[in-house]
């Protein structure tokens, strides 16, 4: 089949086929075969209608545009990997030229990953690396005070009497042999969360600032997928807590639209960012190991039982953790610059 691309603007590309004549007969063959096993014609048991009857019956025009139809259905995803032609969405189909005896004519209008224009991102990188603060993390007795205040709280029942912060308490909670040594482990925890916390920010500095002047024509599909997954993620997050969607909603005072709407900038950076981490990634050659990918997913999958593991996509789990794995490496790079 012979194939044209095209670039359009938008982050569109204009896919032009013409498959030939013969294979074309080999689809219009098969897919009558097809039209008379399913047909169910007055007078006649399923499948049994004579071929001549069944084709008067469904009419030429269809029969071709279904043969079209499942010709391009098969042949699609090998035009995609065949072109290079990462698509991001379904594609509009035209059929140009469609008789018996001819070749198929079609063109095809698809939004795919737009190019990504980065700017010095090792330099930048090495910018904010060097502004970085690097001061011990500090823990303050308050907070390691109110910290203990909540566990105390947290565990006792309803109307009951909190028992005294005392060694013997430590133990309970724990098995801690004191109580200095479970502040002791409050603080260690309080300091990691910090330091963690830190991190992220300084990640997200570097490259919020690469994003931002990365050159990039993001496609409006991009945005409203992100959109949704990020309503996902919220309704997720009302779920875990025990709440109502509906009811989070009339506390708001909003519908999903609003939240929706609202979301455009956000929705715009986090695609922004993706594709920036993604790019990085391939412009270095950074492809994650199947051992790595394999153990992030059993760190995911950590959480479900055997059974819910498997109502679970394993697929698009490994698709998650692969993004998760690359997009580490690629900070650890930008960390080192």
């Amino acid at each position: 089949m012979n194939i044209t691309v095209k670039e359009l603007p938008s982050s569109r590309v204009e896919v032009s086929g013409e498959l030939e004549a013969k294979r074309f007969d080999e689809y219009i063959a098969k897919t009558t075969r097809d039209f008379v096993a399913e047909s169910e014609l007055a007078g006649f048991r399923k499948g049994k209608a004579p071929e001549k009857m069944v084709l008067e019956h469904i009419g030429e025009t269809h029969l071709l545009q279904t043969s079209a139809e499942n010709a391009l259905k098969e042949l699609w995803p090998s035009v995609l990997e065949d072109n290079h032609i990462e698509a991001i969405g379904p594609a509009e189909f035209h059929l140009l030229k469609l008789a018996r005896g001819n070749n198929l004519v079609w063109q095809a209008a698809i939004t795919v990953l737009p190019k990504v224009g980065l700017p010095d991102y090792r330099d930048i990188a090495k910018k904010i690396n060097a502004k970085k603060e690097n001061a011990p993390v500090e823990v303050l007795s308050k907070e390691v005070d109110e910290t203990l205040a909540y566990i105390q709280k947290a565990r006792t029942p309803e109307e009951a009497t909190p028992p005294p912060l005392d060694d013997a308490y430590a133990k309970a909670v724990g098995n801690f042999p004191s109580l200095e040594a479970l502040k002791d482990s409050i603080r260690d925890g309080i300091r990691s969360e910090k330091e963690e916390k830190g991190k992220e920010a300084h990640r997200l500095k570097i490259i919020d600032e690469i994003a931002n002047a990365a050159l990039i024509d993001i496609p409006s599909l991009m945005i409203d997928a992100e959109r949704e997954k990020m309503l996902h993620e919220l309704k997720g997050s009302i779920a875990d807590m025990g709440l109502k969607w509906e009811d989070y909603l009339l506390h708001l005072k909003k519908t999903e639209s609003d939240l929706k709407k609202e979301w455009g900038d956000a929705a715009r950076r986090r695609v922004r960012t993706g594709l920036a981490l993604r790019e990085i990634a391939r412009k270095e050659n950074i492809n994650p190991a199947d051992e790595e990918i394999q153990a992030q997913v059993e760190r995911i999958l950590r959480p479900y039982s055997d059974d819910d593991r498997k109502n679970i996509d394993q697929s698009r789990v490994k698709d998650y953790a692969y993004g998760i794995v690359r997009n580490e490496k690629v900070f650890q790079l930008l960390e080192s610059q």
